[in-house]
């Protein structure tokens, strides 16, 4: 199991995108925080399934959300679960699901500070 590098948010791209969003960064977040966990439960069940394939879209979805957010390690590894899944290595996805969701709770800690 990897050790998650550096914050859970790039405070350079919240910081971005509080200047351009104003008061819907707010709103960006609380959606995002509501749509992950959705993904995170789509990932986990097709993981126990050795779905394969349905491992695809959720780590797609959430490589990109995260990544508009800041949560930079929470897309790289949405990412790799997305390239292994491609690659069908059906062990190395679905051992880096239950990474993912312990990286999403401390990107998830970080934002919902930042929202108050």
């Amino acid at each position: 199991p990897s050790t998650p590098q550096g914050p859970a948010i790039n405070p350079e791209i919240v910081q971005d995108l509080r200047e351009i969003m104003g008061a819907e960064f707010s709103s960006l977040v609380n959606v995002f925080l509501e749509d992950a966990p959705r993904s995170l439960a789509r990932l986990a069940a097709s993981a126990a399934t050795s779905d394969i394939d349905a491992l695809v879209a959720p780590a797609h979805s959430l490589k990109s959300t995260s990544a508009n957010l800041g949560a930079m390690e929470l897309s790289a590894m949405a990412k790799h679960i997305e390239h292994s899944a491609r690659q069908h290595n059906l062990p190395d996805a679905v051992q880096r699901v239950t990474e993912l969701a312990n990286e999403f709770k401390r990107a998830e800690s970080a934002l919902r500070a930042m929202v108050g």
